[in-house]
């Protein structure tokens, strides 16, 4: 039982914390009337990769510990921040990609 508790508390606190992250830069992304904030990129990256890492070792802590259930969970939470880390670094750089291409083909 305290096994599925710490899953869902653990799980639950990340979720919100994701939540909250993003509501902020949504709320920057407001402020700044719909233009790009600098550094927006940077920080979701960050946040992501980080997120994603320590559940990873959240998992591997869990299950040294016995407690299964929230291994479990934050393995599933990894695997689902990382593939979300990746395809945002894909379209970043597909964005970067077609700028560079956009200016050398306006610069002839």
């Amino acid at each position: 039982m305290v096994d599925l508790v710490v899953a869902v508390l653990v799980t639950g606190l990340e979720v919100v914390g994701l939540a909250l992250f993003w509501f902020r830069e949504s709320m920057k992304v407001w402020a700044a009337q719909g233009s790009p904030v600098p550094g927006g990129t940077r920080r979701i990256v960050v946040v992501l990769g980080v997120g994603s890492a320590l559940s990873g070792l959240a998992a591997v802590g869990f299950f040294d510990v016995d407690l299964r259930a929230a291994a479990v969970s934050q393995v599933l939470v990894a695997s689902v921040l990382g593939p979300i880390l990746v395809l945002g670094l894909v379209t970043e750089a597909g964005r970067w990609i077609s700028r560079s291409r956009r200016k050398r083909s306006a610069e002839r």
